[in-house]
C-alpha cells in the first residue's frame, strides 16, 4: 500500500508540474498575440494543457517507469530545440555595362541552382534608346542549400556594388505553432467523438459550431506552418540590377599619409577629367546654338558698323555742303576783289 500510494504521490507531483508549465505556456502565447485570435486559442491552449496534464497523470499512475519518460521527454524536447528554423534574406545591388547579358545571367543562375524568379520588372527603354539607362529588380526564392553558390555566381553577373544579409530565428514561433496545431487536431478528434455519442440536437448545434472554430484555427496554423516551411527551406534574394556607361571606381578607404595623398591626388585627377569632359560635352553639345548666336552677334555688329559709316558720309556731305554755300566760310573772292574796284 504504502509503494502504491508513493507511486500515486510522484503521479499527481508530475501531472501538476506539467499542468503548470502548459498553462504558463498558454499564458505566454496569448500574450505575445502572434495568431490574432489570442482569446480563443489562449482558451484552446488552456483546455488542450488541462487534457494533456491529466493525460499525464494516468500515464505516470500506470506506469512505474515515470522517471524514463520525463527523460525520454525531455531528450525529445532537446532534440526539437536544436533543429533550429532560420529564415535567411539578402539584397544586392549590381550594376552592370551589359544589362541583357546579365538579365539572363540572373535568371539562367537561378534556374541552376533549383529557385524560381518571386517578382520580376524591367524599367526603360533601352531596347528602343540605345542613350537611356535601364534598370530590373527581382526577387528570387533559393533553396538554402545552395545559397552558397549563388553567392560564388553573383559576381559573375556584373559588378556587386553593395550586399545585406538579414537573418531570422523562428524556432520558438515554429514549434509552438506546431504544438498548438497537434492539440487542435486532438480536441477536433474529441469533438468528433462527442459528436457520434450526442442525441439532443442542442448538443449537436453547439458541438458542430465548437467544431467549425476549431477546424479554422486548424487550417490558420497549417498554412502559417506552410510559410515558415517555404521562407525557411527557400531564401529569398532581392537583386536591383542597374545599366550604367562607365564602371563605378570604388577606392579603399585610405589609412596611412601616402594612401591619403593618393588618394587625394586621383580624387582631384578624377574632378579635372570629369570637368573638362563636361565642359567638352557642353561645347559640342551646344554647337548649333552657338554658332547661331555668333551668326546673330555678327549681323548686328555688321549693321552697327554700317549704319556708323553711313551716318560719318552724311556728316561729311553736309559740312562739304556748308562751306561751299556764299559768304559761308572765307572766299578767296570776296573782300579783295571789292578794293580793286
Amino acid at each position: 500500500m504504502n509503494q502504491r500510494k508513493k507511486h500515486r504521490f510522484f503521479a499527481a507531483a508530475i501531472a501538476a508540474a506539467a499542468a503548470f508549465s502548459l498553462v504558463l505556456a498558454a499564458c505566454s502565447a496569448s500574450s505575445a498575440g502572434k495568431s490574432g485570435t489570442n482569446a480563443a486559442a489562449s482558451r484552446t491552449t488552456a483546455d488542450m494543457a488541462v487534457g494533456a496534464a491529466q493525460k499525464t497523470a494516468e500515464a505516470a499512475s500506470a506506469a512505474s517507469g515515470s522517471k524514463a519518460d520525463g527523460s525520454a521527454l525531455s531528450s525529445g524536447l532537446q532534440k526539437a530545440l536544436s533543429e533550429q528554423k532560420i529564415i535567411e534574406r539578402l539584397t544586392y545591388q549590381i550594376e552592370t555595362l551589359k544589362f541583357d547579358e546579365s538579365v539572363a545571367g540572373i535568371q539562367s543562375l537561378c534556374t541552376g541552382l533549383g529557385g524560381y524568379v518571386q517578382e520580376s520588372a524591367i524599367d526603360g527603354d533601352g531596347a528602343l534608346n540605345k542613350n537611356t539607362m535601364r534598370s530590373a529588380h527581382y526577387v528570387l526564392r533559393l533553396p538554402q542549400q545552395n545559397l552558397s553558390k549563388w553567392k560564388a555566381g553573383a559576381s559573375k553577373i556584373g559588378a556587386v556594388l553593395n550586399v545585406a544579409t538579414s537573418s531570422e530565428n523562428v524556432t520558438e514561433q515554429y514549434y509552438d505553432t506546431e504544438s498548438r496545431l497537434k492539440s487542435l487536431k486532438a480536441q477536433q478528434e474529441r469533438l468528433l467523438e462527442l459528436m457520434k455519442k450526442a442525441d439532443k440536437m442542442s448538443d449537436v448545434v453547439e458541438l458542430e459550431k465548437a467544431l467549425a472554430d476549431v477546424v479554422y484555427q486548424i487550417e490558420q496554423m497549417t498554412g502559417a506552418l506552410r510559410q515558415y516551411d517555404s521562407l525557411i527551406s527557400y531564401a529569398t534574394v532581392t537583386v536591383d540590377l542597374r545599366e550604367v556607361a562607365k564602371s563605378t571606381l570604388i577606392d579603399k578607404t585610405p589609412v596611412t599619409l601616402g594612401e591619403k595623398i593618393s588618394f587625394q591626388f586621383r580624387r582631384s585627377l578624377r574632378v579635372v577629367a570629369e570637368a573638362g569632359e563636361g565642359l567638352l560635352v557642353f561645347v559640342l553639345g551646344s554647337l548649333p546654338i552657338l554658332v547661331l548666336a555668333a551668326a546673330v552677334i555678327a549681323a548686328i555688329l555688321f549693321f552697327r558698323r554700317l549704319v556708323r559709316a553711313k551716318k560719318r558720309k552724311a556728316l561729311g556731305l553736309k559740312q562739304k555742303a556748308e562751306n561751299d554755300e556764299p559768304g559761308g566760310g572765307d572766299s578767296p573772292s570776296g573782300p579783295a576783289s571789292g578794293g580793286k574796284e
